[in-house]
């Protein structure tokens, strides 16, 4: 009996999905979005930059209104990448910059601090009496009502 000679190997064939390529600045949609944070940058307002590029928004159209959620939802991740600006050389200080001076003058905490000390890291001078006998018993567990239990019951 012969057997079939193996089929030369070779790359696998290309899906039907995929990303393009390359040319990312060429596509479209990036273009799109380039233009619309342009605008936003010049000081219009989301939904303006998005009208301005995309045309009216049409609320019975589901990819107008998804293209006008992406505008929105890139708007929104820049605001929480930028974070609050404390303004602490303000002629009036707002309570926000009030409570942060506060906060740094009361809590200097350091990571030591906020560790839980092991017996043998307290010193023997800071430890209170009843402590340091604490620390050498061995409490003895007394199991004769268990068995007893165990006995008139059963398991």
């Amino acid at each position: 009996m012969r057997g079939v000679p193996k089929p030369p190997l070779q790359e696998p064939e290309e899906s039907g999905m995929g990303t393009p390529t390359g040319n990312y600045e060429d596509h479209p949609v990036i273009n799109d979005r380039k233009k619309v944070d342009a605008l936003r940058l010049k000081g219009m307002s989301p939904e303006e930059a998005h009208q301005a590029v995309y045309g009216e928004l049409d609320t019975s159209d589901v990819d107008g209104k998804g293209k006008f959620a992406g505008t929105l939802g890139r708007v929104q991740d820049d605001n929480g990448r930028k974070g609050i600006k404390i303004e602490k050389d303000a002629e009036f200080m707002s309570l926000l910059a009030k409570d942060d001076a506060l906060e740094k003058e009361v809590q200097q905490t350091t990571p030591a601090d906020m560790a839980t000390p092991i017996d043998k890291q307290v010193p023997d001078k800071l430890q209170q009496p009843d402590d340091r006998v604490a620390l050498t018993q061995q409490e003895e567990m007394d199991y004769n009502d268990d068995v007893a239990y165990i006995m008139k019951y059963g398991r």
